[in-house]
């Protein structure tokens, strides 16, 4: 197939019938433009394969409603831009994260009485969560699996391991109450 926008269109419909074929000739014919692109910001290999990994398997799961009104390679030098920004955002959640740690380590023996109380009290309200919910969330939570990996290895989709862990944070949130400190609840949900 050429590499032209109808040889694209072709493709495009291939990929909304569910062939896989047409996601690996996608694949094949981009990836080395949008790892060049992603990999120009991240400067980080494993990373800019995440990235990489990351849009095609959203081209996969999105592939039925996928409608381009712009070029094939436009659209996925847009979603790898996103995808590149997202994992720009979540770094500098996870260094404000370990930054904020660092400075808990020079706090008082109180304060780690009450980040173990806390831990205590959490451990509670995960065990009074929904069978399903409870393995999610611990999934994510405990072993540090990302949402994509719940899914495979509990044969359900992406969409409901976020229902699942939003609704085990929104339970959480509502029993522990407004005594709990948010850097504390952060520092537990992240360094467990």
């Amino acid at each position: 197939m050429k590499n032209t926008p109808n040889g694209d269109a072709e493709l495009l419909a291939q990929l909304r019938e569910s062939k896989h074929s047409a996601l690996t000739e996608i694949y094949n014919r981009y990836w080395k433009y949008l790892y060049q692109s992603s990999f120009r910001i991240l400067q980080d290999h494993e990373k800019c394969n995440d990235v990489i990994q990351e849009v095609f398997v959203n081209l996969w799961e999105i592939r039925s409603k996928l409608f381009i009104k712009l070029s094939l390679k436009s659209y996925l030098y847009a979603a790898v831009k996103y995808e590149v920004l997202r994992q720009l955002r979540k770094q500098v959640i996870n260094d404000d994260i370990l930054d904020f740690i660092d400075t808990l380590k020079d706090n008082s023996n109180e304060e780690l009485m009450e980040y173990k109380e806390l831990q205590q009290q959490i451990d509670q309200i995960i065990e009074e969560l929904p069978s399903r919910c409870q393995e999610v969330f611990k999934l994510s939570r405990l072993e540090h699996l990302t949402h994509k990996e719940i899914a495979e290895k509990l044969a359900i989709s992406t969409k409901t391991v976020e229902y699942h862990i939003a609704n085990a944070l929104v339970y959480l949130r509502s029993q522990l109450g407004k005594t709990l400190s948010i850097e504390l609840f952060i520092l537990f949900l992240i360094n467990r």
